[in-house]
């Protein structure tokens, strides 16, 4: 299943929206680790999906490189961009 990249406008630095990140996945029940150009999204140590990522000024483009069987993108989709929170502007 390819996901198509999608690309989101946020305010405040790429520093500040990773932690934000982590922190909106913590209080919904995942655990979002990242990296340098990664992502990784986990429920109970499992890892549910992965995604890479490119920050270019105040927009972050990301690309879903790994997704569940039979789970659409759009949702995973929509789990990260939740994830953004506060901050952002689509």
């Amino acid at each position: 299943m390819d996901c198509q990249p999608f690309t989101l406008d946020f305010t405040g630095s790429a520093d500040d929206l990773l932690t934000h990140m982590q922190q909106a996945a913590k209080e919904q029940g995942f655990a979002l680790s990242v990296d340098a150009t990664s992502i990784s999204v986990k429920i109970f140590g499992i890892t549910m999906a992965k995604a890479s990522y490119q920050i270019n000024g105040q927009q972050v483009t990301i690309s879903i490189t790994q997704n569940p069987p039979g789970w659409p993108c759009e949702k995973t989709q929509h789990i990260i961009t939740k994830f953004l929170g506060e901050g952002t502007k689509e």
